[in-house]
């Protein structure tokens, strides 16, 4: 359940407000909101935010036939420009994952008081 909050949540604030760092936003509130446990929240907000940034750069990819990425691949010495999309996949999902697991821990703390 907080996995798909948060998917559709980094969704349209990705493409309304267009800043990267909403994702941890987005993951921190729905995790101190809904989140159940610190495993749920951790793993919600990386798969969330990985699995919307990884489709996202697919689409974008695949808009410009893998140009853009197959160049960016040469600079960084990246043996095919997908593995650009699994590197913006894992970046994305530890921002969201460690937002998410500090909104849970704020809410436990909060809770303890």
């Amino acid at each position: 359940m907080l996995f798909i909050i948060i998917a559709i949540l980094v969704y349209i604030s990705q493409s309304i407000l267009a800043a990267w760092w909403w994702i941890a936003v987005v993951s921190f509130v729905a995790a101190a909101l809904v989140g159940r446990s610190n495993l749920e929240a951790f793993l919600s907000g990386f798969l969330g935010v990985a699995v919307v940034w990884v489709v996202q750069a697919f689409f974008i990819n695949q808009a410009n036939e893998g140009l853009l990425a197959e160049k960016i691949a040469q600079v960084f010495k990246l043996p095919a420009g997908e593995w650009l999309l699994v590197i913006t996949g894992v970046i994305g999902g530890l921002v969201g994952a460690f937002s998410a697991l500090s909104g849970y821990s704020l809410r436990a703390i909060l809770r303890k008081k």
